[in-house]
């Protein structure tokens, strides 16, 4: 059953008048929006990268990480910092009264959950188009142009739109972080949440929480081809010898449990940049192909030299994981 998700507006919450944007001048106003200092440091990158403009930064951040987004190329950092029992929802009223208000041409949306639902609400309120996973952002002839990936990853969609506000969600590691200026400065200010009917009571690190695929140079990804849960330690032997992290595909994470949802690689997983990924185990559908196809190298260990996954690696090993994984580990 699909389920909509939709957030109401607090009782006795008035937002401010509309006003004219103060802009003033024909430069572009843009924003970002983003749970962490580390995701919004490449939205911020990739904005930098495509046009000059007034960048704003909306960002759970605390003010040494505040004063590193500003080296990094905001121009304005407005923080969220909720304490340990405000939700990031309760960001959501301030946030769309505040674009009413500075009419932002461009914001972009860190890809997370909440960034999802965030952007979502966003674009309805202001009748705004969202491009929901952006690949590349230009603009040209004053439309602003986005690719996004289709079919599971098969083909690349083009769309453009010359409306005032454009919103489009960004997936970590789209884009880079540029080098800090330290001469740049910029105003730091807090946005304060209006509280809604939600109430977080506890806080407590998910399993896996602490996983940085976007950002790892290694990766070893396992799939369905391993029959039995002990058997990941060899994959995991592998990735410790490679200085890896260990990722999985959908069914490994969803299906059988046996890793957490946040190292699964796809199309409703993460995707992933690495200089190496190895692939033990996993056919190679599209749906996880879509999360891997920016690897440098992929390399496949498979026992079916049928698999999709040949098609798509660099080298490919055909053998029982049970006998090639140990020879691998060993040799490094």
């Amino acid at each position: 059953m699909w389920r909509k998700r939709a957030w109401v507006r607090p009782a006795g919450f008035a937002p401010p008048e509309e006003t004219t944007p103060e802009n003033g001048t024909s430069m572009s106003t843009q924003w970002v929006i983003a749970e962490t200092a580390a995701l919004a440091a490449e939205l911020i990158g990739g904005l930098r990268d495509l046009e000059d403009g007034v960048l704003t930064a909306f960002v759970g951040v605390d003010a040494t990480e505040a004063k590193t987004l500003i080296a990094l190329g905001a121009d304005r950092v407005v923080a969220l910092a909720p304490g340990n029992s405000t939700p990031w929802e309760d960001y959501v009223f301030p946030l769309v009264d505040r674009a009413r208000t500075e009419a932002p041409d461009l914001v972009l949306v860190g890809a997370t959950r909440r960034g999802r639902g965030l952007a979502a609400f966003l674009a309805a309120s202001l009748d705004a188009p969202l491009v929901s996973d952006a690949k590349a952002l230009s603009r040209r002839e004053g439309r602003i142009q986005a690719d996004r990936m289709v079919l599971g990853g098969l083909a690349v969609k083009t769309v453009s739109t010359d409306a005032a506000t454009v919103i489009a969600t960004v997936a970590a590691g789209v884009y880079a972080a540029r080098a800090a200026d330290l001469r740049r400065s910029g105003p730091i200010e807090t946005l304060e949440p209006v509280a809604g009917r939600v109430r977080v009571t506890g806080r407590r690190l998910k399993d896996g929480g602490d996983v940085n695929l976007a950002g790892a140079k290694r990766v070893v990804g396992v799939g369905r081809g391993f029959a039995d849960k002990a058997d990941l330690a060899l994959a995991e032997a592998l990735a410790t010898a490679l200085g890896a992290e260990l990722a999985c595909s959908r069914p490994i994470a969803e299906f059988f449990k046996w890793m957490p949802e946040e190292r699964y690689i796809g199309i409703s997983g993460q995707a992933i940049k690495p200089d190496l990924y190895i692939a033990v185990g996993i056919s190679g559908q599209a749906q996880h192909v879509y999360g891997i196809r920016d690897a440098k190298v992929i390399v496949s260990i498979n026992k079916d030299e049928t698999a999709p996954i040949g098609q798509k690696a660099d080298y490919s090993i055909v053998g029982d994981l049970k006998e090639v994984l140990p020879v691998l580990t060993g040799a490094l």
